[in-house]
């Protein structure tokens, strides 16, 4: 074990973050299968380049028709058809001019000829073409998360891959690549949801390597370093800027992985894809108390009348699965009265498109 060097110097968590972005070149879209691309990051938006659907479907088993043909119809004076209707499932599609569809003992044979004894209207059981979705319309647009609706629709688009921002980022063990705890797998989980794709070191554009002897993992690191950050919790943190990958070591706790998430993951992550943080601001229930000179974490729960602060510059277990939100507290307040506004992000979709 290295012997214990004493933080003295505590590096702002916004000087540190303009460190770490500014060391990583500019990010790359890549193209994927809609199946691989799933939960990430669209870098372009898409539109439709005809109407969705391209023709119209039956909804219900019945008989396709032609509305304008049946207009008058009734059991009193039915439409004679010479040519009896085509028989249709749901999800087929309907012969061209047939833009309706009854049920099937809607039509009467009476010899060589059909006849239908109630009237239609466009798009009465059927998918009219462009109901779902008009040529020219945003399927997904640049920012936006691909959702299981989003892919949905690029497929019947008959889009098969998208171009999206994932960041690379790797969460490694100091001792050894393999080791894994529930603090980790908590932070590859909320690495992952957020929009990352999980790497080997060496395939990583940030590396996030965990370790309880801070001073020793980060011995051999550059001189573009940072060896500890005014952040609670997190304070212990230390960046490599100058290494040809990015490291974070982080302490093997998960409240200081929450801190480390909250403070320096999840904006990285907003620049990689171009996005941002949400905010929503809300008064607080009660006051709340923060650290001068440190960036504090606030977790919230989110209550009627409006934030109720559960801890500040910690993050006990219980509040963190109590919490729907959380504020990062600059360094120079000193708290915030009960009834003051807050601005906090959700920690569900915490990200949102410039």
């Amino acid at each position: 074990m290295s012997a214990m060097v004493p933080r003295t110097v505590l590096t702002p968590l916004s000087d540190a973050l303009a460190l770490l972005l500014a060391a990583l070149p500019a990010p790359q879209p890549q193209v994927l299968p809609l199946e691989a691309a799933a939960g990430l990051v669209s870098a372009a938006t898409i539109l439709a380049s005809d109407p969705i659907p391209a023709h119209a479907i039956a909804q219900r088993r019945g008989v396709a028709v032609t509305a304008s043909e049946l207009v008058g119809a009734s059991p009193y004076a039915p439409v004679m058809l010479s040519i009896p209707p085509k028989p249709v499932l749901p999800g087929d599609a309907l012969p061209p001019s047939r833009d309706a569809v009854l049920p099937p003992d809607a039509v009467n044979a009476d010899g060589p000829f059909h006849e239908i004894g109630q009237p239609a209207y466009p798009g009465e059981g059927a998918v009219l073409p462009g109901a779902d979705l008009s040529a020219g319309s945003a399927i997904v647009r640049a920012g936006e998360t691909l959702t299981p609706a989003i892919l949905l629709a690029l497929r019947l688009a008959g889009i098969d891959e998208a171009s999206v921002l994932a960041p690379a980022v790797a969460v490694t063990w100091a001792d050894g690549e393999a080791n894994a705890s529930p603090d980790i797998e908590w932070l590859r989980a909320a690495l992952s949801a957020a929009g990352c794709r999980l790497v080997a070191a060496s395939a990583a554009e940030l590396v996030v390597r965990v370790a309880r002897d801070i001073d020793a993992a980060t011995a051999s690191w550059s001189t573009t370093r940072i060896s500890g950050l005014a952040l609670n919790p997190g304070g212990e943190t230390a960046i490599d800027a100058g290494a040809a990958r990015p490291i974070v070591a982080v302490a093997p706790r998960f409240d200081a992985m929450v801190g480390v998430f909250l403070g320096v993951l999840l904006p990285f992550i907003a620049a990689r894809t171009g996005r941002r943080l949400r905010g929503v601001t809300r008064p607080l229930t009660r006051k709340l108390v923060s650290q001068v000179g440190f960036t504090d974490i606030a977790l919230l729960r989110d209550t009627a009348d409006g934030y109720e602060p559960l801890s500040t510059g910690r993050a006990p277990l219980a509040a963190l699965l109590a919490a729907d939100a959380a504020a990062i507290i600059d360094p120079g307040s000193e708290g915030a009265a009960a009834g003051m506004l807050l601005d906090a992000t959700p920690l569900r979709e915490p990200l949102e498109p410039q």
